[in-house]
């Protein structure tokens, strides 16, 4: 593929292009090394290596001082929201009855209008979390 990017260049009388010292990185996996970088910048723990392992996150993400809706974005942000997502994401996907039950609540919402954006009812899609990887 480069090789042919590099003739389609030289048809257009730009040399400076070599295929071989030149690499296109994947896309995907950059984004994901950025999105890495700054979830280490905005979580004060280190992501767990499976599921097996929540006594990382129950102790980082377990005092409930000062939660609640009047909050500002900067106090939701110094208790460590990061920490608190991965601590319920391992929680549900821990054991099938917790997943059962998030399906059921996520099928309870769709049929009661609960999901809503921008004053209009959605549907969410039944999806299982994944696991932070």
């Amino acid at each position: 593929m480069l090789e042919h990017l590099e003739i389609l260049l030289r048809e257009r009388e730009i040399v400076s292009f070599d295929a071989k010292d030149n690499r296109i990185m994947c896309f995907p996996h950059t984004v994901n090394i950025a999105v890495q970088h700054v979830l280490d910048k905005m979580s004060s723990i280190k992501a767990p290596n499976n599921d097996d392992e929540p006594d990382e996150l129950v102790s980082a993400a377990s005092t409930d001082e000062g939660r609640g809706f009047g909050q500002t974005f900067e106090a939701a942000c110094a208790q460590d929201p990061i920490a608190r997502l991965r601590k319920i994401v391992m929680a549900i996907r821990s054991s099938g009855q917790h997943r059962e039950a998030f399906m059921t609540w996520i099928e309870t919402g769709n049929n009661s209008g609960l999901f809503v954006l921008q004053n209009n009812r959605v549907q969410i899609q039944p999806r299982q979390l994944l696991r932070d990887v």
